[in-house]
């Protein structure tokens, strides 16, 4: 009996032992668990912080990207950057001219040396009908328009005077001055925007110095009667365009327009960028005269051979003697801006004709409201001169000192002189500008 009992005690006790053990693992498998999920939700956490962190990272790279694009795409964009302007190409610079010709002219600060730096691609002859960037013309052109550029430095009345150092050398027989090369480089770039400087032909480099010669003689284009427009960015120059040269030849070649580019870097606030002869656009619709020589010998003398760019046909007045008192009256196309006319004076057909008949001496021309002005008329001739050569050396100017704006225009003969054997007064053209 007490064996039984002793035994179901042992039992018992087994029992609770037993159970404590199962719930002392299965709070031990629930700590684990709880760990194990704090565990996980920390990683959880952390990795969500550092997506988080990752995507403010990539966010503010992007933002920095796109300002970047953003800055890159501004200076690529022409004239929105001021560190990197685009250039101008050539049809942007013609319709840049057409654009600023269709505002009010103005009159800029620097009128003085804008037109002098205005006349350099003209006197050297480089400004044609085509148009050119002065930077990316050919080199033989760029080395006449740095000729100027020189002659304008030396020249001590110009507003470009002393703008290089040079130096004489009167013990040289190759050359007049010597002007150190790298201010000549940067000059011509300051003037033009000369990248590239390689010596032409006739372009003598010696011992980082420029080697130059004075020189005359050369015919030279100018511009007469500027005036300037001028935007944001841009300033053009614009007026008629007349070749000369030491005979005396005078030649309306149309109108040139010079168009400057602004430049803070440049003493003079402006660099030279392109230039073009535009045509003479001005058309004379009909001409009335006082009177004409009646047709002769299969020739008329009416007067429509004024407008017809023929040097060999002229207008001849009608009356006894030479024609003093006798009037053309041109009449243009429409109302527009005139500055003058030119007249070719004689019979310019050749040397003979030019001798034997009458010409002007002085004229009235009456360009309406008021603007009434008069001019002495030259010329000359010499035999064997061709009679194209006769109607350049027998162009005369009549022009006023400020456009005006008319579709009439009176010329009144003030004096003439008879020729060697008629006293018929001629004249061979009439040119408007």
């Amino acid at each position: 009996m007490k064996k039984s009992l002793f035994t179901i005690m042992i039992l018992i006790m087994c029992l609770f032992v037993f159970a404590g053990c199962a719930k002392s693992k299965e709070s031990s498998s629930d700590e684990g668990s709880d760990k194990k999920a704090e565990t996980e939700d920390n990683r959880t956490e952390e990795k969500e912080e550092d997506t988080s962190e990752k995507k403010k990272k990539k966010t503010k790279k992007e933002r920095n990207d796109k300002k970047d694009n953003d800055e890159e795409t501004e200076t690529e964009k022409p004239g929105t950057s001021e560190k990197n302007p685009a250039r101008l190409t050539e049809s942007e610079c013609r319709d840049k001219i057409d654009e600023l010709r269709g505002s009010n002219p103005v009159r800029p600060a620097q009128e003085e040396i804008l037109a002098e730096l205005a006349n350099i691609p003209t006197v050297s002859r480089v400004v044609d009908e085509q148009g050119a960037i002065f930077s990316e013309m050919d080199n033989d052109q760029r080395a006449r328009l740095r000729r100027i550029i020189i002659d304008e430095v030396l020249w001590e009345e110009s507003g470009l005077a002393k703008a290089i150092p040079v130096v004489y050398d009167h013990d040289r027989e190759d050359a007049d001055v010597l002007i150190p090369l790298d201010d000549a480089k940067a000059f011509f770039k300051e003037i033009y925007g000369e990248e590239d400087f390689v010596p032409a032909q006739y372009e003598a480099v010696d011992d980082e110095y420029m080697l130059f010669s004075y020189g005359d003689g050369d015919p030279w284009n100018s511009v007469e009667h500027m005036q300037y427009f001028e935007d944001d960015d841009y300033i053009l120059v614009s007026g008629p365009e007349f070749y000369g040269d030491n005979s005396g030849v005078i030649e309306l070649l149309g109108y040139a327009d010079i168009l400057f580019e602004k430049n803070p870097d440049s003493r003079y606030g402006v660099t030279l960028l392109y230039g073009r002869c535009r045509p003479n656009d001005i058309r004379v619709s009909y001409v009335n005269t006082s009177s004409e020589l009646k047709p002769a010998a299969g020739k008329t003398y009416g007067g429509i051979n004024l407008i017809d760019n023929d040097p060999a046909t002229v207008w001849c007045e009608g009356v006894s003697g030479t024609g003093v008192g006798e009037s053309i009256t041109l009449k243009l196309d429409k109302k527009q801006p005139v500055f003058g006319i030119v007249i070719v004076n004689g019979y310019t057909a050749d040397y003979t004709l030019y001798s034997n008949n009458g010409k002007v001496t002085d004229v009235q021309v009456d360009f309406g409201d008021g603007n009434v002005i008069s001019g002495l008329i030259g010329g000359y001739a010499f035999e064997g001169v061709s009679g194209d050569y006769l109607a350049e050396l027998n162009t005369s100017k009549v022009e006023l000192d400020q456009p005006v704006m008319t579709d009439t225009i009176t010329i009144t003969i003030t004096a003439a002189e008879k020729g060697a054997k008629y006293d018929d007064t001629c004249i061979s053209g009439i040119k408007v500008y």
